[in-house]
Parts: C-alpha cells; structure tokens; sequence
C-alpha cells in the first residue's frame, strides 16, 4: 500500500518521459544529453553546511526538448546514475526525468531550472527495511534545481546547482551540489 503512490508517481513520470518519443520523427535517441558529477552528499535533516559523504556520483540524462515558448522549455527523458550511497556501498538508479529550464531573452547566456526524477535504486538491500524494498531496489525520486550557462555560438550549456531528496518513510534525505555540462543535438 505505501508504494502504491511511488508506483503511480513513477508510472506517471515514465508516461511523461516516453510521450514525446512516440511522436518523434529523428533518429536520434535523444535530443540532449546531460552528464553531471556530486563528489560528496550530505543528509538533510542533519545538514550543518558540511557535505560529509563522499558519494561519488555520476549522472546521466538522455532529454527530448518541448519547447514551450522562446523563454521556456520543458525537457522529458531517462536517468542513470552511479553513486556511493551513505552506508559505503556502490548504488545505481534509473528512471524518468522531467525538467522545466527557464532562459529570460534579457540574462543572455543565462538561465535557471528546476525538475524531479523518479526511479528506482538498486544498492540498498539489507540496510533498509523490507517494506521499503521492492526485490532488490527501492523507489525513490529527487528534486532538483539550479542555474543554466549557455556557451555562446555552440549547443553545449553548462550547469550547477543542488539535488535534494526528501526524507520519506524516516530516512533523512539527501542533499547535494551537482555540476555538469548538456549537448544537444
């Protein structure tokens, strides 16, 4: 019953993620990809401004980009992410993403976006309760937002920003800066 509302979120974001690459004409598999980097993580319940954990993490995100106007895009797609999780173990997660990137004509280069990814990690059985286990994985979803630098006369935009995730069924939460640079196609 707890992971009914987990399932029908990521159910949701899947449904989201995929629609746009029904009706997609291009070969390619995506319009963008983003690969972004966190070196360290820290719980958010307890955060003192110290990011304590050093999580290693490598994120990948193949988007489509629905343009919404000329100052807002939405971009749907898949995540990947390799990261070492806080009890010292190697942990993976994929799953769907969806992000609103906001780039005001009077800031230039200059942008901001915010987004959720929703998914499932593999990397914390046994140290989590069953109930909060599905097999081997764990549902989970993070927030993020942060600000957007478009390289000017190339398709390339660099980002920074934070991750958040929020503290579900007594587990803290997790916080962390991200950097990373997007292609697009």
């Amino acid at each position: 019953m707890r992971y009914s509302v987990y399932s029908v979120i990521v159910a949701g974001l899947c449904t989201l993620a995929s629609a746009p690459l029904l009706g997609q004409t291009s070969a390619a598999l995506c319009d963008q990809v983003s690969v972004g980097a966190f070196p360290r993580t820290a719980h958010a319940r307890d955060f003192d401004g110290t990011f304590d954990i050093r999580s290693n993490g490598l994120v990948v995100t193949c988007g489509y980009v629905l343009p919404v106007n000329s100052s807002l895009t939405l971009v749907t797609g898949y995540s990947a992410m390799s990261f070492v999780n806080s009890f010292g173990v190697q942990s993976y997660s994929f799953g769907a993403s969806v992000e609103a990137e906001y780039r005001p004509g009077f800031l230039d280069n200059v942008g901001g976006y915010a987004g959720i990814d929703g998914g499932f990690v593999y990397g914390y059985e046994g140290y989590f309760a069953k109930d909060r286990m599905i097999g081997p994985f764990t549902p989970a979803g993070n927030l993020k937002a942060g600000i957007l630098y478009d390289i000017p006369d190339t398709r390339t935009t660099l980002y920074s920003g934070v991750q958040y995730v929020p503290p579900v069924f007594g587990h803290r939460g997790i916080i962390s800066p991200v950097v990373g640079v997007t292609q697009r196609f």
